[in-house]
């Protein structure tokens, strides 16, 4: 379709052309513009409203001939034909073009289409359908493709998961009702029980992602010395000794060491291994909770921040709660701005959290560095499940020998800080 315009750009004469992108493979143009209604219906959506659905795009564009001789294929001739000012394209044709079939039993290397045997194709066969003959009623079983129906195009996206009868979906979907959209957090750490089987190895899985996940050797080495070095760390004691990232070390114990969950070892990290149930010297392990009364030196909630070697503030406490921080207390015994988070108890400091846990061997007190070096008897070839390797009240001696002391100091702090009061107000 063409009409004569005059293009700014020259003063010759040049058609107009519509072009029509037809969405398929077109061997007869009569009959590909008979599909899109013939020649005086697309010249009537043309002059008609631009909200038709194949209007055009606005791009001007032209329409060039190009000719080249089979004897010097070099030679190309170039003729502009006209100027095309409006192109209209298609996305599809329909909601889907399916044709059901299957290969026929009679006819090799022929087709059978299925229409006929699916759906009825006029209203005597519609009233008749069911009164059909049984061998005309054994039609194949078919389901045309899901991503086909309603859509105006071809889509691979599916509006449904695939069923998984995995043993632990089953587990999942019985916990209750409903599912969580949030993805799978998967993690490759081992947790174990007092009273489970310890692992010997991490699983390839574990020391793969590790791997990956830090590259350099640098880290990988200082955590294989440290639990050469030792056996059993809180977690306070890796990022201290290691001076490591507390996200890269969470990275990477998966592939050193496992976490025994409760038990006299409870909240250490364990080398892969090693079972301190069987071995008499792992009561220098054994862990120590101590929980200390509220205390204005001693904040009652906070996020801890623990200190490393790289830290450019070693004693930085991120506070989560709304009260501040007491004032320091006299240089003797610390500041706590300047006081850090230890593994360690040292006796004359007062500690910076409510609650700690301790190896007793990381206990500077008399009581507990006299229970590490005496030798206990036995029961049996492992230890007590309660009390480990250690006669019973054996930890709780120590528990109670650094709330006495915590005590102490506190007493002495708080006469102190009286003292100095008095001698300001008398001033």
């Amino acid at each position: 379709m063409s009409s004569e315009v005059w293009p700014s750009t020259s003063t010759e004469k040049l058609p107009e052309y519509v072009v029509v992108a037809y969405p398929g493979v077109v061997k007869n143009a009569s009959k590909a513009i008979g599909t899109l209604g013939g020649s005086q219906t697309i010249t009537t959506a043309k002059r008609g409203s631009a909200e038709k659905s194949f209007s055009g795009t606005g791009t001007v564009l032209c329409v060039v001939i190009v000719r080249r001789k089979k004897s010097d294929p070099s030679f190309v001739q170039a003729e502009v034909v006209g100027m095309v000012s409006t192109v209209y394209t298609f996305k599809s044709m329909c909601d889907f073009h399916y044709l059901p079939i299957r290969q026929s039993e009679t006819f090799l290397g022929c087709f059978e289409n299925l229409v006929p045997k699916l759906i009825p194709l006029d209203l005597p066969g519609a009233l008749s359908w069911w009164n059909r003959p049984e061998d005309d009623r054994r039609t194949p079983l078919h389901l045309p493709p899901y991503q086909f129906s309603r859509y105006s195009a071809p889509s691979s996206k599916l509006l449904c998961k695939e069923t998984d009868f995995s043993p632990e979906k089953v587990k999942r979907k019985s916990a209750g009702h409903g599912q969580s959209l949030r993805s799978e957090r998967k993690a490759l750490s081992i947790t174990v029980h007092s009273t489970a089987e310890f692992p010997k190895e991490p699983t390839e899985e574990a020391v793969n992602d590790a791997n990956i996940r830090c590259k350099n050797d640098e880290p990988h080495r200082l955590l294989r010395e440290l639990f050469e070095e030792r056996p059993m760390w809180t977690r306070v004691g890796i990022l201290k000794k290691t001076g490591l990232d507390d996200g890269l070390v969470k990275t990477l114990l998966q592939k050193f060491a496992f976490y025994i969950l409760n038990g006299p070892w409870g909240r250490l990290w364990c080398r892969f291994g090693y079972d301190p149930r069987t071995d008499p010297n792992a009561k220098q392990y054994q862990s120590v909770m101590v929980t200390f009364r509220q205390h204005a030196k001693i904040p009652e909630r906070q996020r801890l921040k623990i200190v490393t070697k790289n830290s450019e503030r070693p004693g930085h406490v991120s506070v989560t709660s709304g009260s501040s921080l007491a004032p320091a207390v006299p240089s003797t015994y610390g500041s706590i701005t300047e006081e850090h988070i230890d593994y360690v108890y040292t006796p004359g400091q007062l500690p910076r959290v409510r609650q700690m846990w301790y190896c007793i061997c990381d206990v500077n007190l008399p009581i507990a560095e006299e229970t590490v070096r005496k030798e206990f008897f036995a029961q049996g070839e492992k230890a007590d499940l309660q009390n480990g390797w250690l006669p019973p009240k054996a930890v709780d001696r120590i528990r109670d020998a650094i709330k006495e002391d915590v005590k102490k100091l506190s007493n002495q702090i708080e006469e102190e800080e009286g003292i100095l009061d008095e001698t300001e107000e008398d001033w």
